[in-house]
């Protein structure tokens, strides 16, 4: 039976990784009054009206204009990767015996929460150095590597930034997790001695 902090490893596991999917296929990562760019997505049009904006997927590493922005694409999508590969084993793990938690499932999860926490990162670290190409430079007025110009940060990035931060507590409750399981299965071997040892005497 899955505890409640096991429901909420799995729970936040999942959330957090299709919020940070949707996070890299926003194009609200910088923005002026009528262009946007993400990760993966440029538009153009009027931030206000969604609806009258043309966007444009970069579907391709050669569709993306800058190198240091075709390896932060990749860096952020690998983070992502691990980051819901670790919650389909957080998942897998409420269907096992609760004896296989700690080899077989939750340990790996821990260290690929972990892994994709430190990768994602270093991806968003990266991405603003993007900011010296000549694409960004045209969007953002003069802009340079840490330094948006005319451009603001928008929500995608923010977004972003705010679920590795949430990511970064994953581990720890998968760390709680392991320690409830061993007490239970403790806790159920001395019920199971003692009941034999109550047999015996009788």
């Amino acid at each position: 039976m899955v505890s409640c902090m096991g429901s909420l490893w799995v729970a936040l596991s999942f959330i957090l990784s299709l919020i940070l999917g949707f996070s890299l296929m926003s194009s609200a990562w910088f923005k002026n009054n009528n262009t946007s760019f993400g990760v993966f997505v440029q538009c153009s049009g009027e931030i206000n009206s969604p609806c009258n904006q043309t966007c444009i997927a970069f579907r391709t590493l050669e569709e993306i204009p800058d190198v240091s922005w075709k390896i932060s694409a990749v860096i952020l999508f690998a983070g992502w990767l691990l980051l819901s590969f670790g919650a389909l084993l957080v998942l897998s793990w409420t269907v096992i015996p609760a004896g296989l938690c700690q080899r077989r499932v939750c340990t790996p999860a821990r260290h690929t929460q972990i892994i994709a926490v430190v990768v994602t990162i270093f991806g968003l670290l990266l991405f603003p150095v993007s900011l010296h190409s000549t694409f960004a430079k045209q969007i953002c007025n003069s802009s340079l590597s840490y330094r948006s110009g005319s451009c603001s940060l928008g929500w995608g990035y923010m977004m972003a930034i705010i679920t590795v931060m949430l990511s970064c507590f994953l581990p720890i409750i998968g760390r709680y997790n392991i320690n409830e399981m061993k007490t239970k299965i403790l806790r159920s071997k001395l019920t199971r001695r003692m009941l034999v040892c109550e047999e015996h005497l009788y």
